[in-house]
């Protein structure tokens, strides 16, 4: 099961640990039985009938009379897709502590995850008294701030100890319709637990501004910042920012992707010491029949940890590979340019001065690093609307950063090409001037680079019409061509795995590489995979 959320908080009752430990078992009998008025929770298995012939299953755990657990899974007819939620709930001197994590299993490995937290997560802050991640304090709605409170912005962003992301929304300037707030309302609901959402009006962005430049938020935009430490001289790309215009045009995956990427960090948080109670007196894993696991299912889970072992063996080797050759590359072009004096363009170039016109150095999603080379690397690339297929899967897929980094990669290196091609570079294709090793090259291996389909491709129409993409008709005057060169952003990750075609016409009128798909392996199918 992939764990897509978890919540740990702590809170001091004014009250007592056991009354608040009581009631936060019958706001989970609530929740989960999804009725106000619950029975109570009995020791064991229970089953439930909910609504459209769902069933629930809930097993309920006592240890002692200072902690429960609470697992909770959703069968849904038709649906391949098994939901789990698990709640712990631990009294500790004056302190009661909780744990609320939701996983996924599927048989689809196309399923896109709708991420956010569950109803009982909201429950049980409302029932809090102070609920505390560990600094700071958990929030249930949007928390505006003045431009007088800005400092207080500053001091939390800044925090060493800050362990939740901020998400930080902006007025838009001018006339606007109001949906900022409802945009901020929607994630705040969705992020309970997990991260806090402040808005700031014209007024206080100005000021937010003014302190840290070009890392604050704007214009209706949202930032997303990261639990690290943020000063006005921190890298930008830690804290993704999200323009009004792409929120307005794909507000939804824009929101699912902004609650992805919160969710992914919780996941991340270490579990607290005080939980181990529950694995301290489990007798077998929880959710385990008779604390057994079919040996078929650790042969089929050992076969693809082997598989996505040596793909990361091999992306490793190829990588440390490149790094050499790179550093040999700038260790003689440092010495060059100090011999003729101009070090100041070797340390005036090392890091971004101006985030909004030079071309970033990294993305968080797929979806960006076509955004990005729209708008950065459009001299040489070509990338019509119909080449976006199916993003907000990968957007929010589990290996969905390292697929942006490795499609941004790619991206830059059809570029780097076409321009070296412009410039008079003459002995091949891709391929060939990948082989050379060229600074912003992409690793020309069969794992990572196909410059042709297979006989199987070739010879099937259906199979052949699937690679047929639009291009521009200065290229082919019917508007459309066949590509069935391809690079593999990734060759784990089942049939989500991206893929991008593209068509070399750096030796025609245009000059440019034109891109026909960016999207999952699963939608251009082959001999294998259909």
């Amino acid at each position: 099961m992939s764990v897509l959320y978890r919540a740990v908080w702590s809170d001091t009752p004014t009250s007592g640990t056991a009354e608040l430990l009581n009631h936060y078992r019958d706001c989970v009998a609530a929740w989960a039985q999804a009725t106000r008025e619950p029975v109570s929770l009995t020791v064991g298995r229970s089953e439930f009938a909910l609504s459209q012939g769902r069933r629930r299953f809930v097993n309920y755990r006592a240890v002692g009379s200072e902690a429960f657990e609470v697992t909770v899974s959703d069968d849904t007819p038709a649906d391949t897709t098994e939901w789990t939620t698990v709640i712990r709930v631990v009294a500790d001197e004056d302190r009661l502590h909780t744990l609320v994590e939701t996983g996924m299993e599927s048989d689809d490995f196309t399923q896109r995850a709708s991420v956010g937290r569950p109803r009982v997560v909201h429950d049980l802050l409302v029932a809090a008294a102070k609920p505390t991640p560990g600094r700071g304090r958990l929030l249930t709605a949007p928390e505006p701030v003045p431009a007088e409170g800005i400092d207080i912005v500053i001091d939390l962003l800044a925090d060493p100890d800050r362990t939740l992301p901020v998400i930080v929304g902006s007025e838009p300037w001018g006339v606007h319709d109001g949906s900022w707030l409802k945009w901020a309302r929607d994630i705040a609901s969705r992020v309970q637990g997990v991260a806090v959402v402040l808005t700031l009006d014209t007024n206080a962005v100005e000021v937010f501004k003014r302190e840290l430049g070009t890392l604050a938020t704007w214009g209706g935009g949202i930032r997303v910042y990261a639990p690290v430490p943020v000063m006005p001289d921190t890298d930008g790309w830690r804290h993704r920012y999200y323009p009004r215009s792409r929120l307005e045009t794909v507000n939804q995956l824009t929101i699912d992707r902004i609650v992805y990427s919160v969710a992914q960090l919780s996941v991340t948080r270490r579990i607290p010491k005080v939980f181990g109670v529950f694995a301290e007196r489990n007798e077998r894993p929880t959710g385990i029949p008779d604390g057994m696991v079919p040996i078929a299912d650790l042969q089929r889970e050992r076969e693809e940890w082997e598989f996505q072992h040596e793909l990361d063996r091999d992306e490793l080797s190829i990588l440390e590979e490149e790094l050499s050759r790179a550093n040999g590359h700038l260790s003689r072009l440092k010495k060059e340019l100090l011999s003729r004096g101009l070090g100041g363009l070797l340390w005036g170039t090392e890091f971004v001065v101006d985030e909004d016109s030079a071309i970033p150095d990294q993305v968080q999603d797929t979806s960006s690093a076509v955004s990005e080379a729209r708008r950065h690397l459009s001299e040489w690339l070509a990338i019509p609307d119909s080449a976006e297929r199916e993003l907000g899967h990968i957007d929010t897929g589990n290996e969905s950063h390292p697929w942006a980094k490795s499609a941004w990669r790619g991206l830059r290196a059809l570029a780097a090409y076409a321009e070296d091609r412009a410039n008079g570079w003459s002995n091949g294709g891709f391929w060939e001037w990948c082989v050379t090793g060229p600074v912003l090259g992409w690793p020309a291996t069969p794992k990572k680079l196909s410059m042709k389909e297979s006989e199987t491709v070739h010879k099937n129409e259906k199979l052949r019409r699937k690679r047929v993409f639009k291009v521009d008709s200065a290229v082919d005057p019917s508007g459309e061509i066949a590509m069935f060169a391809h690079l593999k952003i990734a060759e784990g990750g089942g049939r989500l795995a991206p893929r991008i075609y593209f068509h070399d016409d750096t030796g025609g009128t245009t000059r440019k590489v034109h891109i026909g798909f960016i999207g999952p392996h699963h939608l251009i199918p082959n001999k294998s995979t259909n």
